[in-house]
């Protein structure tokens, strides 16, 4: 995995942070956030950049663990 700008960085903290508070207590207490951290970064190393997205991937991966 390469290095990520302090742009995208900003940007990836901001989409785990979005996608963990949009998750159900009971989804939360199924996954951990650095499951769902982890998801966002395989997709956003494919090169992916829109939050939208990488949220949908994000909680994606979360349903996976349920």
């Amino acid at each position: 995995m390469g290095a990520f700008s302090p742009e995208t960085l900003k940007l990836l903290q901001s989409v785990l942070d979005d996608a963990w508070e949009s998750l159900t207590p009971e989804k939360r207490a199924r996954t951990t956030k650095s499951l769902v951290a982890s998801r966002i970064l395989e997709v956003a190393a494919a090169g992916e950049r829109n939050p939208v997205r990488l949220r949908a991937a994000a909680k994606l991966g979360a349903q996976e663990t349920v």
